[in-house]
């Protein structure tokens, strides 16, 4: 059954909103599209949007969809002009906390308003909305969403969907641990009967932020650089630009398991990895260690003891010690590892490795540590991207009717929203 949400305050919002960009409220219902335009739309207006929207990347599309028409970084290419002046948008994305609520609420219609029009091509007007919202996302942010599509997209109505219940609909599952490994952090959410266990939640600030920092200072370190035609390496320099930073992370990063052999092995004598890149001296070759590609995983899962970062192995084990005695079984039976950081090639596995190991590690633990594994099938494949899970399963809710937490255009405040961590 789908559940309303009713805020206690009367709803005179809407008719006094105005666009927070300075221009008439007619202006900001505006859009290019058309009830059934959509490619992937049966034509019958009857599809929801759906949007994943996370502390750094965002995801659109429509319901019933295996995958997003869209995704980019949350407020990654838009600027806009509040209190406390112009805020230019970054490619890493912002942080949202010194901002005030109108420069956000312009951030957010900018992108939606661009998502909508350019990339999903429908009315927002006739379109419900359904939102997927991340363990760490702020609540200022999904103030500023309920905002900006409820009073300036004059969307009828949006749903509100926890992005761990989702992740492990795709899995088949109402069950089980999931593991949020986003960009700010990574977030340790219990679910059990499709309802998350918000007093139980942990979470750890190992996150891709922390991760492009660390490659950050190992390539400045031990990375080298030769340019085409030199006879000699020099030092990474002015080469190793956010974009480079950003490439290598996301792309050439795995986790691997360590062998006897990588624990004498010496650092000049792994491999190197060879990128051609572009400078404002001329091209070159960017050397990167291999064992920077095969252990920098290991921070994530350990922590940073220099900063007091507790790892992501840490917050499980807390979580685990949270929950009811009654549960742990049918919880660590279904861990489902979602987020951008778990689309490094074996990072679930190793997560799932680590996780046993340390439960061993102690003679209570040892019959719960024969439980744990992935929520997945372990002969079903990877058949959805990690980092695409909760979308998917936002899809999969929408299309087969499961109800979420709804606000309506006619109920809506302008500041209350559900939290599913307070219990809405």
């Amino acid at each position: 059954m789908t559940e309303t949400y009713s805020p206690s305050r009367s709803s005179t919002f809407l008719s006094n909103r105005l666009s927070v960009l300075g221009t008439p409220l007619s202006t900001a219902r505006r859009t290019t599209g058309s009830v059934g335009s959509s490619l992937y739309g049966a034509g019958s207006g009857e599809e929801k949007i759906v949007l994943d929207i996370g502390t750094h990347t965002i995801r659109a599309g429509f319901s019933g969809d295996a995958q997003p028409l869209y995704q980019g970084t949350l407020f990654g290419s838009y600027s806009g002009r509040g209190q406390m002046g112009l805020l230019e948008g970054a490619p890493s994305g912002i942080d949202v906390t010194s901002v005030d609520d109108d420069t956000l609420d312009v951030l957010v219609l900018e992108q939606l308003r661009q998502v909508f029009s350019e990339h999903l091509l429908a009315d927002a007007r006739a379109r419900k909305v359904a939102v997927c919202e991340g363990a760490l996302l702020p609540v200022r942010i999904k103030r500023a969403v309920a905002r900006v599509l409820l009073g300036n997209l004059r969307v009828p109505l949006v749903t509100f969907y926890p992005s761990a219940v989702t992740a492990l609909m795709t899995s088949g599952k109402a069950c089980g641990l999931v593991v949020d490994c986003g960009h700010r952090g990574a977030a340790v959410v219990p679910v059990f009967d499709g309802r998350v266990m918000g007093a139980y939640v942990t979470s750890s600030p190992m996150g891709g932020a922390v991760l492009m920092e660390y490659v950050h200072s190992m390539m400045q370190q031990h990375g080298r650089f030769r340019r085409f035609g030199a006879e000699s390496d020099e030092s990474v320099g002015s080469a190793l630009t956010p974009q480079i930073v950003e490439f290598i992370t996301r792309k050439l990063l795995f986790a691997a398991p360590q062998t006897s052999e990588d624990v004498v092995r010496a650092e000049d004598e792994w491999p190197w990895v060879r990128l051609a890149v572009d400078t404002k001296d001329g091209r070159g070759e960017l050397c990167v260690p291999q064992w920077l590609r095969s252990r920098t995983y290991e921070l994530l899962l350990e922590g940073d003891w220099r900063r007091d970062y507790k790892g992501i192995i840490s917050a499980l084990m807390e979580c685990i010690l949270r929950v009811p005695v009654d549960l742990r079984r049918v919880l660590v039976a279904r861990v489902a590892v979602v987020g951008g950081v778990a689309d490094m090639p074996g990072f679930s596995k190793q997560l799932i490795y680590e996780l046993n190991m340390q439960l061993q590690r102690e003679e209570r633990w040892l019959a719960l540590a024969k439980c744990v594994s992935l929520a997945e099938e372990p002969t079903a494949g990877a058949v959805f991207r990690p980092s695409d899970r909760p979308w998917i399963g936002a899809s999969i809710a929408v299309a087969a009717k499961i109800g979420g937490v709804d606000v309506r255009r006619d109920d809506f405040d302008g500041y209350n929203v559900p939290d599913w961590t307070s219990g809405y």
